[in-house]
């Protein structure tokens, strides 16, 4: 019975712990109010670089109806920045929220992820992976993504382009970059 009390209150330091960083980051970006670089310094604290399940594709299969969908069904929830401003150097989140339904239980769909930053029209960064896998389920990715020093002022393009035999999606969100 101590060992089973002892568990309880080791969870229920973790839960205080991590609720009073929760509330200090929520506090702080009150407190920054129209900073929004200074909020993004709060924010990707909390963040990591890559994917993580949200939902498994049961909850996501019924919440969409998915055997009525023609599958893969795919719906980007959300694609945005955390900046819309940015200086040359520095760094900004992208973050997107999809959910798919697979043709099989647990099947992915793999194709090639293009991501691109453009300035009037051509491509100052690009990356591609060849064999990226859409999953089942509802997943956020989140990415930190470093403009240039170089980067001169001016609308830039953040652009995700996916392509595979049976999904495909473009997405294109714009940022400004201003001087230091």
């Amino acid at each position: 019975m101590d060992h089973r009390k002892a568990l309880a209150r080791r969870h229920l330091e973790i839960v205080k712990h991590a609720l009073s960083r929760l509330l200090v980051a929520v506090l702080a970006a009150a407190m920054l109010g129209g900073c929004a670089a200074a909020r993004w310094n709060v924010v990707k604290q909390f963040r990591n670089p890559g994917e993580s399940l949200h939902s498994f594709p049961e909850e996501v299969w019924a919440e969409y109806d998915c055997a009525s969908q023609q599958r893969p069904f795919l719906v980007i929830e959300r694609n945005e920045l955390s900046l819309t401003k940015v200086s040359p150097g520095s760094d900004f989140g992208h973050r997107m929220v999809y959910v798919m339904c697979p043709a099989q239980p647990t099947e992915v769909v793999q194709g090639k992820l293009s991501t691109r930053i453009r300035f009037k029209g051509n491509p100052i960064v690009q990356q591609l992976d060849s064999a990226y896998e859409i999953k089942p389920g509802r997943w956020v990715i989140d990415a930190f993504v470093h403009l240039p020093e170089q980067a001169e002022p001016g609308v830039y393009a953040y652009e995700l382009e996916f392509d595979s035999n049976s999904l495909e999606f473009r997405k294109s969100l714009t940022f400004v970059v201003v001087k230091r």
